[in-house]
């Protein structure tokens, strides 16, 4: 096997990490359900799922990855003595190309935003006729894959590259530029006139809108947010050099970036929304109709639309490139392709399965529910594996956890914790409450 690859630095794996957990869903779902659930009780109730469950999760997957030097198939082979515990990471592997196959629509849906945003498109349009709009452009299969083509050949471009001159080099520009396109928006969008209402229904704590439903769809944001189960925590942590490691603590600031990201999300939106009396809405609604007639009341909205698509499409294609370099990582090691080999194939199974995604809204649904299940499943599997068979003891060895504190509440969390939540978020998928 040729010598593995590493991370130039911790601030190399920081970025990497953190591009691949801030995706399209943190910035337009996450921003909706703390306005439809309770504001601020919702945010309180989020960063408790987010470092209680989800972050110790992703954390026993960097720990997976850095004991086996391994991708998640090899990792699982390794620590579990070769029993079925591999089929974890087959399926961790195969729901991570899924992901990046049926999404690539939405990396169509946003690149031409961008340009249709810049060219004026929607200028002259009502709202009536933007919802139109946008309904009949996503129905045009063959605009989309042209405009999803764009991303797919993108993202091979950068992975051929390698793991330092590719994925770290891009998330170095990405991660900031996002930030920086963040507190630009957030600037005009809070000081609109009118835009405090915005905030206020964002912000202010309304227990009565916090229900069961809202701790289910609380549990299942925070879980697929951070990306556990999509073999990119297990291949991260396979790239760490021994000086790099400080997983716990890596973990956290992880957690904190990707929900600080979500919460700033929200302040460009909500007062915006707000500020020009229209409804708030959630996912391709708010982003590809709500918005647009945002930024055509706005003064200098066109400048400050293509700012937002942008920002939508950096979070979007960082979250693609972890992905990508996660499943080249398993293709190289579990066939002995060579990197380009392997980009290849993860790029021509991207674009076939974005194309029948593209054609077919049922081929994306069903798919989405598939990914769904395979998260869930493969997020119980790990807490399984690592609480009751690899041992938590070996995650502490591995993971330098030297505190009786941090001890107990992982056992705690990794044994008994997250896989009852992990059970009740399945079950409340099902319809079952």
């Amino acid at each position: 096997m040729a010598e593995r690859e590493r991370f130039s630095s911790k601030l190399g794996f920081f970025l990497s990490a953190i591009g691949f957990a801030i995706g399209i869903g943190s910035l337009w779902r996450f921003p909706y359900l703390v306005g439809k659930y309770g504001g601020g009780i919702f945010l309180l109730f989020y960063v408790l799922i987010i470092f209680g469950i989800a972050i110790p999760l992703f954390i026993l997957e960097l720990a997976l990855g850095s004991a086996s030097q391994r991708n998640p198939i090899g990792a699982y082979r390794q620590l579990g003595k070769g029993k079925a515990w591999t089929l974890n990471g087959y399926l961790n592997v195969f729901a991570m190309q899924l992901l990046l196959g049926y999404t690539m629509p939405v990396a169509g849906w946003v690149t031409a935003y961008i340009f249709k945003t810049g060219a004026g498109t929607f200028k002259s349009m009502t709202p009536a006729q933007i919802g139109e709009y946008f309904g009949a452009f996503i129905g045009n299969a063959p605009e989309v894959i042209a405009w999803s083509a764009v991303t797919v050949v993108l993202v091979v471009l950068i992975i051929t590259r390698g793991l330092n001159k590719g994925l770290e080099t891009a998330n170095s520009l990405c991660m900031p530029a996002l930030f920086l396109i963040l507190l630009v928006l957030i600037f005009r969008s809070v000081t609109l006139p009118g835009a405090s209402a915005g905030l206020v229904y964002y912000l202010k704590p309304d227990f009565s809108k916090f229900t069961a439903q809202a701790i289910y769809d609380c549990i299942g944001q925070a879980f697929f947010a951070i990306g556990v189960a999509m073999a990119a925590g297990i291949v991260f942590g396979s790239y760490l050099k021994q000086e790099q490691k400080s997983l716990v603590q890596q973990g956290i600031h992880i957690g904190t970036a990707l929900t600080l990201a979500g919460f700033l999300s929200g302040l460009v939106i909500f007062p915006a929304v707000f500020a020009f009396g229209l409804e708030p809405a959630g996912g391709p609604g708010l982003t590809f109709v709500t918005m647009p007639n945002v930024f055509n009341q706005m003064p200098f909205g066109t400048v400050f639309g293509v700012l937002f698509y942008i920002l939508f499409y950096l979070a979007a294609l960082s979250s693609w490139l972890g992905g990508a370099e996660a499943v080249v990582a398993a293709y190289m090691e579990e066939f002995g392709f060579s990197r380009k080999k392997a980009v290849y194939v993860v790029g021509a199974v991207m674009f076939a399965i974005g194309c029948a995604a593209a054609y077919s809204m049922k081929f994306f649904e069903t798919a989405d529910t598939i990914l769904n299940n395979s998260l869930i499943v493969g997020g119980l599997v790990l807490t399984l594996f690592v609480g009751w068979s690899w041992g938590v003891q070996r995650f502490f060895q591995e993971a330098n956890v030297k505190s009786e504190a941090v001890k107990a509440a992982f056992t705690i969390i990794v044994k008994y914790v997250a896989p009852a939540a992990i059970i009740l978020l399945g079950l409340s998928m099902h319809g079952v409450f």
